[in-house]
Parts: structure tokens; sequence; C-alpha cells
């Protein structure tokens, strides 16, 4: 028994990600204790050689706005994400902390059902919602505590330039945000957007807190801001304290132009996150473009990550007006990046798996890992191998927070001809 209370309990014939050889994972009050062979304690729980990791963290998702599609009708789909961004608002003008809360609660249970032990969500904060949204997760993040750690972005959805939308960021800020989101695409004209990136830097300084800027949604290489974010990040000196979410233009830059800004971006210490199924399925109303593919991309993952530049792995949106699909997996969130990056070599099942959990982990700050001392949040995958993650049935067996089961999922394995 452990000095806090809690059983002692054993996780026997466990492989990691980086060996095939089996071992037990000892937890004590909720923590790894050791780990090795042949290790007792009151319990135990048998992994049967199945992979056990540290559980995934969902470093980018909208909360707020998921399972919005419940509410949609056949006018609302398939439209750009300009006209998305008004649409919401209607969407938003009916917003209660009640009907907020219990939309992000069902999609929050279903992503600790795929896995996550931890989730990062943006949560709008602007002249529409005011502060609804923010109060609504903050409830949520206190009563999921022991299941989830779920941090906060007050995000400006409609931007800050404006004194009434700075003044509201501010005020969640206040309220106890954990860090400030940006998106300075929503601000009229480069002056504006980048004035947007400056109040950010101003404002995060004036908090203590971290910043994640959305920028570089298209595919368009003249929509390129991650540069000046930075360089911005250097000349605040807030290396290390940055994340840039999508920086989908990268990929559209030139060879020597992309080296240079990923070489910039792994100065500034900047974190690049990016949200695959919906960087995909994102469209903007750019007819005749010449500039800009019909279809969306991904940023340059495999190099950036080549480079050590810190890059982890969101959802994004569940199922609301910008993504009407999802079903909250991290292993569909992997297969998707695996694909459309062509992620194909031996060791990129292991990389894509860190992207999932322990690359996302280091942006929130957390002590993540199978090392003695850290929270033993566990997650048991459906696979023996690195290869067999993204081959086999995506299902999360057993999830352990803090020691403690709080999900489990039985598959039967026998499949039966009925023909």
């Amino acid at each position: 028994m452990g000095a806090s209370g809690k059983q002692d309990f054993v996780i026997q014939n466990a492989r990691t990600l980086y060996s095939d050889k089996t071992l037990d994972i000892l937890v004590s009050n909720g923590l790894i204790a050791q780990t090795g062979s042949k290790l007792e304690a009151g319990d135990s729980y048998d992994a049967q050689g199945r992979i056990v990791a540290p559980g995934f963290v969902n470093i980018h998702t909208h909360l707020d706005k998921a399972d919005l599609l419940s509410l949609m009708k056949p006018s609302d789909f398939g439209k750009s994400l300009e006209e998305n961004r008004e649409l919401l608002k209607k969407f938003k003008k009916n917003y209660t902390v009640k009907n907020v809360k219990e939309r992000a609660k069902k999609v929050a249970l279903e992503m600790l059902a795929n896995g996550c032990t931890a989730i990062r969500t943006q949560v709008d904060v602007d002249s529409t919602c005011g502060l609804t949204s923010l109060k609504a997760l903050t409830e949520l993040k206190d009563e999921l505590k022991q299941c989830v750690t779920l941090q906060t972005c007050a995000f400006p959805q409609q931007g800050v330039v404006e004194e009434k939308s700075r003044a509201l960021i501010e005020e969640a800020l206040k309220e106890g945000a954990d860090l400030l989101g940006g998106l300075p695409l929503v601000e009229k004209g480069e002056e504006a957007q980048l004035q947007h990136i400056d109040i950010l830097f101003e404002l995060a300084k004036k908090y203590g807190v971290d910043l994640e800027v959305q920028i570089d949604e298209s595919n368009d290489p003249r929509n390129f801001m991650l540069p000046i974010l930075a360089e911005k990040t250097i000349e605040n000196k807030m290396q290390g304290r940055v994340s840039a979410t999508h920086c989908i233009s990268l990929s559209a830059q030139s060879e020597q132009v992309a080296k240079e800004t990923i070489k910039l971006v792994k100065q500034a210490g900047i974190n690049v996150i990016v949200t695959p199924s919906a960087n995909m399925i994102t469209r903007f109303n750019l007819p005749d473009d010449v500039h800009s593919r019909p279809s969306n991309s991904i940023t340059l993952v495999k190099e950036l990550a080549e480079a050590g530049v810190n890059v982890a792995m969101g959802t994004d949106n569940i199922r609301d007006i910008f993504y009407p699909l999802g079903n909250s997996s991290m292993l569909r969130e992997m297969h998707v990046l695996a694909s459309a990056t062509r992620m194909t070599r031996d060791k990129d099942p292991q990389l894509l798996t860190e992207m999932a959990s322990i690359n996302g982990a280091k942006i929130m700050g957390l002590n993540h890992g199978l090392e003695k001392g850290a929270p033993a949040d566990l997650i048991v995958l459906n696979a023996k191998t690195p290869n067999e993650i993204l081959n086999r049935t995506p299902i999360i067996p057993k999830i352990f927070k803090a020691g403690t089961p709080v999900s489990e999922t039985v598959l039967d394995q026998n499949v039966r001809c009925l023909a």
C-alpha cells in the first residue's frame, strides 16, 4: 500500500515503443516506481505483450464547438473557412454554460476512451459568446480532473486588435485561462495582422502565459507568417513558450526558403502543432487563384522533426462547422498524417506515436513518460510492435490515469464469417 493509501499494482508483460522485450511496470501512489522483471504488488494487470505507452495528448482541439453537428442543417455543410466563421456566430449566440459543457464533456470522454489522458482545448473568447465557453470548460476541467488533464487556451476567434476584443481576452486570462491563443488571419489587412501578433506577445508577457498561434492555414505561399512569429518569439525572449499551429504554407515555399524558416523555428524554440484531418479538409474562397491548390495540405512534418523541432498532433475540430467528421481518435489522426506525408519509414510509427503523446506533453509542461517518478498516465495499445499500432483494430484496451484504471475497451478478436 502506498503512503497515500492507493493500492500498489504492477503492469506485467508490457512492451514499449523502444524494445520488443517485455517488462513489468510497478506503480505506487499514482507514480511509476520501477520498471524491470518479475515485479510484484498487491494487484496486477497483464498486458499480454502489448505496448504500454504514455497516454495520448490531444494538444489542439475545440471542445466548446464539439458536436455542433447535431444542430446543423443541410445548408450549413460544405462551406469555406471564411463562410464557416460567419456561420459560427449564429450558433454562438445561443451558447449557454450548460449546453457548451454537455457537448464538451461528451467529446472529452470520447477522447479519453480513445487514449487521451491530457487535452488542451481552445476556448472562444469574443463579443459573440463572451466568457460563456471559458466558464463551461473551467467547470469541466475540475469535473474531469481524476480522468483527464485539461488545459484551456483563451482563443480570440474574432481578433484582439479592437479594444473590446482585447479587454475580453484579458478578462479571460484573469479568470484563469491557462494560456493565450491567436489567429492573425481574422484581422483585416497585413498591418492589423502584424499588430495582432504584437498584442499577443504583450499579453503573454503581462500575464506570464504561453502562446499558441494558429497561422498559415492555407497552402497559398503568400500567406506566410511563420518566420515573423519566430522572429517575434526571439525578440520577446519567449523561446520554448510559443507553439505555431497548422503552418501549412511552409510546404508551399521553395526548398531554400523552407530550410531557412525551419532553422529559424528551431532557433526560436517554437513547437509546431499539426491537425491532419482538419488541415486536409479546410477550404478557402480562392476561385481561379493560381497560388493555391483547391485541396489543402499539411506542413513539412518530416523536415521539421528531422531538424529537431518539437512536432505534436491534435484532432482540432470534432463534428462541428469546420470539420463535420471525427471520432475523437488520435490513432485516426496518426493514420491520416502518415498517409498524407508519406511517413512510411521503419521509424515512423514510433515518431507518430511520440507526436501524439510525449511531444504534446512537453508543450503542456507535463511530466509524461515511463521514467521513475512520472505519473502513471498510461495506455495499453492494441499492438505488440510499433507497426501494429497503425495496422490493428484501433482500440485502446486499457487506460490508467495516475495509476487508476479509467477506461477499458474489450475486443472480440475471433473473426467469424457468417456467409
